[in-house]
């Protein structure tokens, strides 16, 4: 379950996306409900091609070395 602040910055993060897709929506002449949806089918096409590329393994491995204290300290 969420705590309120999680809830809070999740507010804020959908305020500012709805606040940039309008200002989108504006200046390409289109309705707010076309921009919106681009942008949803953006978000899942982005987050289908993060997980066929295995990035997140790699992070969640990342994260795990750095809790464990192996992380590489340069790149």
């Amino acid at each position: 379950m969420l705590n309120e602040e999680e809830i809070a910055s999740i507010n804020s993060e959908m305020r500012f996306i709805t606040l940039e897709l309008m200002k989108l929506a504006q200046k390409k002449r289109k309705s707010f409900r076309e921009v919106a949806g681009e942008f949803i089918s953006n978000t899942y096409t982005l987050d289908k091609m993060v997980k066929e590329s295995g990035v997140r393994r790699t992070i969640k491995s990342r994260s795990i070395a750095h809790r464990n204290g192996r992380a590489r300290s340069s790149r």
